[in-house]
Formats: structure tokens, C-alpha cells, sequence
């Protein structure tokens, strides 16, 4: 993450951001417990998948099993180094809301192409795309699919169930 003052200008506005908002169409979050999500001892890293620990409450980007929900990109991160220019992750113990449903941009380590299942490595919750029903190393299957596609490692679009 860039750790100085804005240095350049764009002209142009990228397509989408990692975690972003990518549609009008409804979305779902994932239904929290009274006090709220917080996030885990380890942090949170934005536009990943995210599992709830057993204590019911504390959110991980590591997991087993089918992820809890993505972690969109809606003021959820803070900056909190000195001189910190931007951030894609949340302290700990800090609140944090889970999508379960909805379109949203994202970042494949793989190539994506529109059909695609979208599965979540269970160490860092980072996405890879694949065939549905061919799950690749250390992933599991996040029931969200690509429904625009990229090359790997530049924003797609990935759509998750709306029904539970």
C-alpha cells in the first residue's frame, strides 16, 4: 500500500475497485450476531472472503468449510499508519460487515471467465476462479460466480446468491 502523499492524477476512472459496489441489483449481508461482527487477532484484508470464527462473533480471512460471507469495500478499513495514503485491510476488534449475496468487484489470482465458479483459498481467503466443480488447491467452493470476466489479477465482477 502506498505509504505518501497522491503523486499522480488519473484522467480516466478504472472500471471498478476491488470490493466495490459493481451493480444496482440487491444485496444481502450477512446477518450479524447482537453485538455486531468484529474482526479476528489477525485483521482483515477487504475484497477477500471471510469466515466466522466459533465464538460466533470474531471474522477471519482463514477457514475451512463454505466462507461466511466477502468483505466489501464500503468504509470498512481504516488508515492508521503515520502518512498512510490508503488500505485494504481492518484492524482488529474493529466492527465489520460480511455480503453473502450481491454483485461486487473483485481480484482473481487466475484467469476469470463469465460461468465461472469463484472459490476462496481457505488460508487467506483470496479468490481463484475455475470450472464449477473443480476447485483448485487449498480452495473451497464461495456459491458466488463471475459474471464479468478478466485476466488474472485485474477487477471482475462476481455475483453471489441472492436467496439463502
Amino acid at each position: 500500500m502506498p505509504t505518501e502523499f497522491q503523486r499522480t492524477v488519473n484522467y480516466t476512472w478504472p472500471q471498478g475497485y476491488a470490493g466495490a459496489i459493481a451493480s444496482a441489483n440487491p444485496r444481502r449481508s450477512v446477518i450479524s450476531p447482537e453485538a455486531g461482527f468484529r474482526v479476528g487477532s489477525s485483521g482483515l484484508v477487504i475484497a477477500a472472503f471471510a469466515w466466522v470464527n466459533q465464538d460466533g462473533m470474531t471474522v477471519s480471512n482463514t477457514g475451512s468449510g463454505k466462507p461466511t460471507g466477502f468483505v466489501h469495500r464500503d468504509q470498512q478499513g481504516l488508515t492508521t499508519q503515520y502518512l498512510q495514503g490508503a488500505t485494504m485491510s481492518i484492524p482488529a476488534g474493529f466492527a465489520v460487515t460480511l455480503s453473502s449475496g450481491g454483485d461486487y468487484w473483485a481480484l482473481s489470482q487466475t484467469d476469470a471467465t463469465v460461468g465461472q465458479s469463484v472459490y476462496a483459498s481457505t488460508k487467506d481467503g483470496t479468490l481463484q476462479t475455475a470450472a464449477p466443480g473443480s476447485a483448485p488447491q487449498n480452495t473451497v467452493d464461495t456459491g458466488w460466480i463471475v459474471t464479468q470476466g478478466a485476466p488474472a489479477g485485474t477487477e471482475i465482477i462476481i455475483t453471489g446468491p441472492i436467496t439463502a
